[in-house]
């Protein structure tokens, strides 16, 4: 049974490095690459499939238009898989991930292959607001691929979103048996664990993070948060200017803004006179 307890639309949480830090959805696009099985595809077939999913990227109506063409010429998974993609490009990700579990269940390819499907649909239905399909398709990958670590970082963002803060560690800890030490985990860990209100645990997996990556925008987001809590309101406005300099315009940027505009808010003298 999912742990999100029935959860279908997303729950607002206050840490925003769970909303910002969904793994991208199309990082890696291109499933039927990342296998040695490609589905018996030629080589001129496996070109107009890496085709297809670059025109959906840049151009999505185009690339709708044309992944449907290619499919019902006979163009098969790889077809279909650039038929979702571009309905993700076209911000339809309720169909999209519709789509890419119909795949994942009629799909021939070996279970690297799928998994990617499953993973893939599981974000998109992070996308649509639905965190208990997201979670099924993400559960569905690790059964098939248990041993790749972005599968459980994927699934602690779903649990993370719903709330399920220890569930989400569990996950992570798995990720981080597979790959120690990776920063992009233990910064979505230690917001969990800021969550939980485990401030100790959170700063040590922030400066382990920092520690590899001193100029790591998220991680210093995160401590600028843990310093807020501490009280530390000059640290913490010292670690929110560094993220608005070193990622100007990306969300993380615009959250540590928004912390920095609140906390001047809170602490400006009153000169109400009475």
């Amino acid at each position: 049974m999912s742990p999100l307890r029935g959860l279908s639309q997303l729950k607002r949480v206050s840490s925003s490095l769970f909303i910002a830090g969904i793994v991208s959805i199309w990082a890696a696009p291109h499933v039927y690459a990342q296998s040695d099985s490609n589905g018996g595809m030629t080589a001129e077939e496996s070109q107009q499939y890496r085709d297809c999913i670059k025109l959906a990227q840049l151009k999505p109506e185009d690339g709708f238009e044309s992944a449907i063409a290619w499919r019902d010429m006979g163009g098969g998974e790889p077809a279909r898989h650039c038929v979702a993609f571009a309905l993700i490009s076209l911000g339809k990700y309720e169909e999209a991930a519709t789509r890419l579990d119909a795949l994942a269940k009629d799909s021939k390819a070996d279970p690297g292959v799928v998994a990617g499907m499953l993973a893939q649909a599981g974000q998109a239905w992070m996308m649509a607001n639905n965190l208990e399909f997201a979670w099924r398709d993400q559960s569905r990958a690790l059964e098939l691929v248990p041993n790749n670590p972005q599968l459980w970082v994927d699934r602690a963002m779903a649990l993370g979103l719903a709330g399920e803060y220890w569930e989400a560690i569990d996950d992570l800890n798995k990720a981080l048996d597979l790959v120690p030490n990776q920063p992009d985990v233990l910064i979505y860990r230690a917001s969990a664990w800021r969550m939980l209100e485990s401030y100790d645990l959170a700063m040590s997996d922030i400066e382990n993070a920092l520690g590899q990556e001193p100029q790591n925008p998220q991680a210093l987001f995160e401590r600028g948060k843990l310093h807020q809590i501490a009280g530390d309101k000059d640290l913490a406005r010292q670690d929110w200017l560094n993220v608005i300099e070193l990622s100007n315009g990306t969300p993380v940027a615009d959250a540590a803004k928004a912390n920095i505009e609140k906390m001047d808010v809170r602490t400006a003298p009153n000169t109400n006179q009475n």
